[in-house]
């Protein structure tokens, strides 16, 4: 994602999205999403508010490794202060090498385990002294990959049961480890969706008021 780019994306983000929004950031398996993901959007929401990151299989944490790698001195420095600032939910297997690991849950594809999960997650988050503005979601895809149908029905029932009204959420998706159905119906649900990639931000789907033509 290009720099020029960056206000662009901010303005849906910090503009238009509000809390209970469902945002999508698509991307292909070798763009280097980190550069994005640690490198400005997460920086980005800290500064504004609380921020509790769903890692699952570690996914949040490879690509943690993988940014920390690129930089150094100043920016270096600014990473490792981030993440005291982050709190985690750790999903599966896998390390979490950063934020304050604030619960663990084992992955569910049945809906009903998912929902008991999902419901003690949400509670967790609502009573924590600080509400989070903003729920980030890194391997969502590939929770969907390994469960299948099931796994898309079990997001479903838990979003249409217990929606998150109080903060935006915003889910990293890798679009290569989707079939085509489960991505549709992922963005049939999000209030907007994205694509990143190094040819810049396209808009796939737009959030905002909608003009009824009254008054």
């Amino acid at each position: 994602m290009s720099r020029v780019d960056i206000p662009i994306f901010e303005k849906y983000i910090f503009g238009k999205a509000n809390r209970g929004d469902v945002i999508l950031l698509e991307y292909a398996p070798t763009y280097p999403v980190e550069e994005f993901s640690w490198g400005v959007l997460l920086p980005a929401l800290v500064e504004r508010d609380g921020v509790v990151v769903a890692d699952f299989f570690g996914i949040g944490g490879i690509l943690f490794r993988n940014y920390t790698r690129k930089v150094s001195g100043k920016e270096y420095s600014g990473v490792i202060e981030l993440i005291k600032k982050i709190k985690v939910v750790k999903i599966g297997p896998g390390s979490t090498s950063y934020g304050d690991v604030i619960g663990e849950v084992v992955p569910a594809y049945d809906s009903h385990t998912f929902l008991k999960n999902y419901y003690a997650i949400v509670s967790r988050i609502s009573h924590s002294p600080t509400k989070p503005e903003y729920f980030i979601t890194f391997g969502l895809g590939h929770y969907i990959h390994f469960g299948g149908d099931e796994a898309i029905k079990a997001i479903l029932t838990g979003i249409s049961t217990i929606p998150l009204e109080d903060w935006v959420g915003i889910h990293f998706i890798n679009a290569g480890v989707l079939r085509s159905e489960h991505l549709a119906m992922l963005e049939e649900i999000a209030s907007m969706v994205f694509h990143i990639s190094r040819d810049g931000l396209k808009v796939k789907k737009e959030g905002g008021a909608i003009d009824q033509g009254r008054g």
